[in-house]
């Protein structure tokens, strides 16, 4: 028998509130508790929490390239206090204690006092295929119907300049001025070799060459940006742009927030970028 308009909308709607009560029964997740979701879900090993008491109830998640100041300011604000972060939080590799630094005291101050869980997410999320650093990239940039077959760090777009290259990276990245380019502003560039993150001369050293330019994050000057500068003085039409690890990292970890939505249902998941860290003086 077919239900009336009516009656379909009250049982609907019962069993929308119903629904709702017995998602307000659940008891609220730990941090650990959604750490060990993650992990169970990506298949890795457990992961050092930087900051905070994995007992803490969450209730909100932000992801970002780097637990900045200004993002941890910004998660206490959302009420995201489970900061999932692909960077360290206290300025070096190992999360390494700084206690007797006033700028490691105070942000661990602020930690604590908003009742912040910092959890680092990077080998695992780095290393995951199709790489998703340069997914989250291509999709910031638009370009992923440029994508060369099924090569995510590559992409062949519609010919331009150099120069206007870095300027679309710089509007699509809300760039201030982090953004770097070795090369002759006019030159002609259309295939694009990505390598977010941080990368070594030998990946720069392989795509170069059967690419027009190559878009890094971070690299040491004395290598790859030498290589990139001397190919060019060789005669060779190649651009090198250089775009800040944190800032070439941003949009992965906004690809992230999706995943982890599909992981934590029960929790909003927001992406908080750090941004260009840098300015240029006049």
């Amino acid at each position: 028998m077919e239900l009336s308009r009516r009656r379909f909308a009250r049982l609907a709607g019962t069993a929308a509130l119903t629904g709702h009560h017995l998602r307000g029964q659940q008891a609220p997740l730990t941090a650990q508790q959604v750490i060990d979701r993650i992990q169970k879900g990506a298949g890795i090993n457990p992961g050092a929490i930087k900051a905070g008491d994995p007992a803490t109830q969450v209730t909100g998640i932000a992801t970002a390239a780097m637990a900045t100041m200004g993002v941890l300011s910004r998660a206490a604000k959302d009420k995201a206090n489970l900061v999932i972060t692909m960077e360290p939080a206290f300025f070096g590799r190992l999360d390494a204690a700084l206690a007797d630094d006033p700028v490691y005291a105070a942000k661990q101050e602020f930690i604590q006092k908003n009742g912040i869980v910092i959890w680092r997410f990077n080998d695992y999320w780095r290393n995951r295929q199709p790489d998703p650093l340069a997914m989250g990239l291509a999709q910031t940039l638009a370009w992923t119907k440029y994508r060369v077959a099924d090569d995510y760090t590559r992409y062949d777009l519609p010919a331009m300049p150099l120069a206007a290259l870095a300027g679309e990276l710089a509007k699509r990245l809300s760039a201030r001025a982090g953004i770097r380019a070795v090369g002759d502003p006019q030159t002609t560039v259309r295939r694009i070799g990505l390598l977010p993150g941080s990368s070594a001369l030998a990946a720069t050293m392989k795509k170069l060459p059967d690419c027009d330019v190559v878009i890094a994050g971070e690299t040491r000057e004395w290598e790859s940006v030498e290589y990139a500068q001397d190919t060019v003085a060789s005669g060779q039409k190649k651009g090198f742009i250089m775009l800040g690890r944190v800032l070439s990292e941003e949009p992965g970890m906004n690809f992230c927030t999706d995943w982890l939505k599909t992981l934590v249902p029960e929790v909003p998941v927001r992406w908080l970028p750090a941004g260009d860290p840098y300015w240029r003086p006049a």
